[in-house]
């Protein structure tokens, strides 16, 4: 088992999900929170063809996944906040804010969450995009890992206020229950899809349902 093969925590189902997106409708990746590497290692060399952008504010980790991922030049990784990537992103040319898959995991311990200021720029200025939320709280479902830190909670009721253009998303979440990875224990995620299909094809719809959006 090499590095690059754990990205997304090794979830199987997660894992079906991204390659849907970015063998589909998607043309470009973005992450925030890169730690050392290992999603954006895998999504890299995995799909090739796949631009792919990625922050990481911490200098020691963003150096590990640079070695980690190793020289790939559809590969822009760079050691900032996500607040200065999200202006980064704004002032490229090449980001005409559509068909872009998102992959926010910018929300551990020791520091306050970018979250909230990524769903309103991302929700308030991207068409035809997807959102995946890394360690997202399941309602009802205390199986699914989540993180939390100094009042944060990555859940609905926290981002539902910053979500912007209600009329065009719709809400994806986890249906399954089994440990799905070799690697990792269990950890929730959310699909956010920005004029985006209410259903997916099977086997997606084995695994994924569409749930009510939080009350604005």
């Amino acid at each position: 088992m090499s590095f690059f093969d754990i990205g997304f925590h090794g979830d199987r189902y997660l894992l079906k999900l991204v390659d849907h997106l970015l063998r589909g409708p998607a043309t470009r990746f973005v992450e925030t929170g890169t730690n050392v590497g290992s999603t954006l290692a895998y999504v890299a060399r995995t799909y090739p063809s796949i631009p792919c952008w990625s922050c990481e504010p911490n200098a020691p980790a963003c150096e590990q996944a640079r070695t980690n991922i190793g020289p790939c030049d559809h590969v822009r990784l760079f050691s900032e906040s996500s607040q200065s990537f999200m202006q980064r992103l704004d002032r490229e040319p090449v980001f005409d804010k559509t068909n872009t898959l998102f992959w926010l995991d910018a929300h551990g311990q020791g520091f306050a969450w970018p979250l909230r200021e990524e769903i309103a720029w991302i929700t308030g200025t991207f068409r035809s995009s997807y959102v995946l939320i890394d360690d997202f709280r399941i309602p009802g479902r205390p199986e699914f890992g989540f993180d939390t830190y100094d009042g944060q909670e990555c859940s609905l009721d926290y981002i539902g206020p910053f979500l912007a253009h209600r009329e065009r998303l719709r809400l994806h979440l986890p249906t399954y229950s089994e440990k799905t990875s070799q690697h990792h224990p269990l950890r929730g995620w959310a699909l956010l899809t920005i004029d985006g299909p209410a259903q997916f094809p099977p086997p997606l719809s084995d695994f994924i349902v569409e749930s009510p959006l939080p009350e604005a």
